[in-house]
């Protein structure tokens, strides 16, 4: 990936010739990061509606399980950095 900033003392900077690719990257982020907590915030309704249906024990339901664990665990990678 190519790095659109650099780290010195004060903290980030970068060079006005890569503004607009990084403001893009930023954004393509920041979309990226919502969808992810959105789908977060759908798993659990997912499950309790798969629990509901006695369907526990479902290739669907161990998908979405993973799935909330995964994604889980990005969102705290994320946060680990600095990122919410």
């Amino acid at each position: 990936m190519k790095r659109f900033t650099e780290k010195n003392k004060e903290g980030y900077c970068i060079s006005d010739e890569n503004l607009k690719d990084a403001v893009q990257r930023l954004g393509e982020f920041e979309d990226a990061y919502e969808a992810l907590k959105y789908r977060q915030e759908l798993i659990p309704k997912e499950l309790e509606s798969l629990r509901l249906q006695g369907k526990e024990k479902t290739v669907k339901f161990r998908e979405a399980m993973a799935q909330k664990l995964i994604n889980n665990n990005i969102i705290l990678f994320f946060e680990s950095h600095g990122l919410k």
